[in-house]
């Protein structure tokens, strides 16, 4: 069996995010002194580590999905709903 990647793809998003976090408080600080431009860089580039983040999140769902959906909802299975014609 594969072993389960999820853990360290969880890490590496909650390091990314924590790069964000930094950026993000170097972009107000920028932005207080009026230094916009600074402030922006920073802003981009927390937001290029948010979007690491969300994508090794997305990785990590994505690998559960492949591997787990079918035997998750035989285990626990969900009462068909009509869906209401449009």
């Amino acid at each position: 069996m594969t072993q389960d990647p999820s853990k360290d793809q969880y890490t590496m998003a909650a390091d990314e995010l924590e790069r964000a976090v930094r950026h993000y408080r170097e972009a107000a600080r920028h932005s207080e002194l009026g230094e916009h431009v600074q402030a922006a860089h920073h802003a981009h580039i927390a937001r290029g580590h948010f979007l690491n983040a969300q994508g090794l999140a997305h990785d990590a769902a994505r690998w559960h999905a492949d591997r787990f959906s079918d035997t998750v909802m035989a285990e626990h299975p969900v009462a068909e709903q009509p869906v209401a014609p449009v």
